[in-house]
């Protein structure tokens, strides 16, 4: 795993990691504690920025969101995040969002209605542990060469 940044608040504080895995050929985000709405989108937008430069070529179709210590809704974004977000990381190459819940209720209820939303270009898959979504990446990654 590469860390790649770790994004920081008003606070100094930690709020998220961005990492690449390049032996399974992913893109984490692990998401930490409490952050706004604003936070989640720059962070989220880092993701996209790294998409677009390095994604594309290194035909990264997977975005995964580790959000196990999460504790926020972030239910007022998935409308950008379907509409602009994925839109623009399908351009690059994204085919799946994948989602790591977060036993936080408010959290784990954002991802389910992230996924109930059904965006046909990124989908986004639930997991309640990376092992188990790095199994299906690696099945994703057969069916996509």
């Amino acid at each position: 795993m590469i860390i790649l940044e770790k994004i920081i608040n008003k606070n100094n504080e930690v709020y998220a990691q961005l990492s690449y895995e390049p032996l399974k050929n992913y893109l984490l985000m692990k998401w930490v504690g409490k952050c706004s709405d604003e936070e989640i989108k720059s962070a989220s937008l880092l993701m996209l920025d790294w998409q677009v430069k390095f994604g594309w070529r290194k035909k990264c179709h997977f975005h995964v969101h580790n959000t196990k210590e999460l504790e926020v809704a972030w239910i007022n974004l998935i409308d950008w995040i379907n509409n602009e977000l994925f839109s623009e990381a399908y351009n690059f190459g994204l085919r799946y969002n994948v989602s790591i819940l977060s036993p936080d209720l408010f959290s784990k209820l954002s991802s389910f209605e992230l996924h109930k939303s059904g965006n046909k270009k990124v989908p986004t898959v639930l997991f309640d542990s990376i092992s188990s979504a790095e199994k299906w990446i690696r099945t994703k990654n057969i069916e996509l060469r």
